[in-house]
């Protein structure tokens, strides 16, 4: 049974995190460190499929300043987080950020293929 994707209403972000509202009065707070690690992009996605190169990934992202990223919409799928350092190549799904938002992993236990899918 596919679990039914409650409607993103409002993100609210703040200095360190941001605070997710959906259409089922449920609300999460997810940290920029975070979204920064589940980074979907071919150049992050790789890096999550060890062990060692995850957490070295999260070191590299826990290194850089603190900021507050700008967000857009892509199209009526998805959100896109803009940085002044680091990563801005990703494009998050917004069943993605809910699994972000949910403490589930986003890559959903599939490690990243560079291809055709």
């Amino acid at each position: 049974m596919t679990e039914v994707l409650p409607t993103l209403k409002k993100l609210e972000r703040r200095a360190q995190d941001m605070v997710l509202t959906y259409d089922n009065g449920s609300d999460y707070t997810v940290t920029y460190d975070d979204v920064r690690h589940a980074c979907p992009c071919a150049k992050c996605s790789p890096m999550r499929n060890e062990d060692d190169t995850s957490r070295t990934l999260r070191r590299q992202i826990e290194a850089l300043p603190s900021e507050k990223p700008t967000v857009r919409t892509v199209g009526k799928y998805a959100l896109a987080f803009e940085w002044k350092q680091g990563c801005s190549s990703g494009i998050y799904r917004f069943e993605r950020i809910y699994d972000l938002a949910n403490r589930r992993d986003p890559d959903r236990g599939k490690p990243y293929v560079h291809g055709a899918w």
